[in-house]
């Protein structure tokens, strides 16, 4: 269940009402016309009149006073039962509307903006004020010092990241003469996950994205760990080379690391292949599911994982970089992180991957997820290669003309099954 906002005192903005000044200005204005009629029959001796004029007078001068105070002291609570979820799934929304005062609410409106991908199905909601988003109406009456609640179970349609709020509250006198409204900032965040699917479903044979051998263990050199040094061989990397002690013996050493059989899986999607008229937003999906579901297959082989992707994320603007981790945690920072991910690109793909991979530790699987092939994709495998990297490609949609050989493993994604659930063991 997700933390409730603390109770806030709603209070009207006053810069919120200039499109209700005139109305305003006008009742004032009638108040003294009625009030100069008033003076006038009581110059003249016309009780009747003065009586039904001072009545109006009353009325309305109580009506202001009552709608003045009528939002002081309302409170306003959003609470969700989760925020994260994924396709398929629904959360439970429960908005509390309280009045801590003596004077009591005889009409109250709450306005809440929810996107329309979480819209209650066989609902029919209003549009909200933004494009995308609805309005959940309630109406209601509250005496002193009581509230009010209202249920509504939100179906996660669509993976994303989206924002429940502000809230609207509009109330009044108990004529409804001067209504009276302000627009709080409560807001929430629902996160929902893309679909996972199995590596059969994609199309990928068990283990061999990861690289070529199929074998359950592999011995890599951890270059986090250095534990010694030794002569340089021609087949050494220059990267390698340790050259503090090839001043002191006079000869060229390099690092010696200490061996391990931890995979290190990074994946990068590109986001401006799946840009263009010939890639659906479909196909964007299924790329995004692609990479989550690998990374999800790859946590549950003890394997560790990263995510590179070059789209500006909504709640920070910023491409993901996350560096290789393994565990439950790590995975639910991979689906969070994917959860984000927009069509908007922050670069080119192939200088984002130009800047990225030369951090990455040596014997590390990296995982292309492209729509499209670039024009530079084949030299940029071909660097991979001769650096000493393994190289996957994962394409989503038919393939267009050759080029499959350029990497050491190319598969193609055009569809997939009934999605699974979170890894085994997990929980959101």
């Amino acid at each position: 269940m997700s933390q409730p906002y603390e109770a806030q005192t709603i209070t009207p903005d006053e810069k919120g009402y200039s499109s209700e000044a005139v109305g305003y200005l006008l009742s004032r204005f009638g108040l003294l016309v009625l009030l100069g009629f008033l003076l006038i029959a009581a110059w003249n001796g016309q009780v009747v009149i003065v009586i039904l004029l001072g009545l109006a007078l009353s009325v309305a001068g109580l009506a202001r006073l009552w709608s003045r105070f009528s939002l002081v002291g309302v409170h306003c609570q959003r609470f969700l039962n989760e925020q994260r979820a994924f396709p398929g799934e629904n959360i439970e929304l429960r908005l509390r509307l309280a009045n801590r005062k003596l004077l009591p609410l005889p009409w109250v409106q709450v306005d809440d903006e929810i996107p329309d991908q979480l819209a209650p199905l066989d609902t029919s909601l209003p549009p909200g004020s933004r494009p995308g988003f609805s309005l959940l109406s309630h109406a209601g009456a509250l005496l002193w010092y009581t509230g009010i609640n209202w249920r509504y179970h939100l179906r996660c349609q669509k993976r994303g990241y989206y924002t429940l709020g502000p809230i609207k509250v509009t109330s009044g006198d108990i004529f409804g003469l001067y209504p009276r409204s302000t627009t709080q900032p409560l807001t929430d965040h629902v996160i929902v996950y893309p679909r996972l699917f199995s590596i059969a479903q994609l199309g990928i044979p068990s283990l061999y994205p990861l690289g070529e051998t199929r074998a359950e263990r592999r011995i890599f050199e951890d270059q986090t760990r250095t534990i010694g040094v030794r002569d340089y061989s021609p087949h050494d990397s220059l990267r390698h080379i340790h050259w503090k002690a090839s001043a002191r013996h006079q000869k060229l050493q390099v690092k010696v690391f200490e061996p391990t059989t931890t995979l290190k899986v990074a994946l990068f999607l590109a986001v401006d292949s799946f840009q263009g008229d010939r890639v659906s937003d479909d196909d964007f999906e299924l790329g995004i599911s692609a990479a989550a579901s690998i990374a999800n297959y790859a946590i549950e082989q003890d394997s560790q994982v990263g995510l590179f992707v070059n789209s500006r994320l909504p709640d920070s603007g910023q491409p993901i970089r996350i560096p290789p981790g393994g565990g439950l945690h790590q995975l639910i920072n991979l689906l969070e992180a994917l959860a984000k991910v927009v069509s908007v690109s922050s670069s080119s793909f192939e200088g984002f991957f130009q800047e990225e991979w030369g951090s990455l530790p040596w014997g590390t699987t990296l995982i292309l997820v492209i729509a499209r092939p670039s024009a530079a994709l084949p030299e940029l495998l071909t660097s991979l290669r001769e650096a000493g990297y393994k190289s996957v490609v994962i394409q989503i949609g038919e393939p267009e003309g050759e080029g499959a050989e350029q990497a050491t493993a190319w598969y193609n994604i055009t569809g997939t099954g009934d999605p699974i659930g979170l890894a085994s063991g997990g929980s959101r």
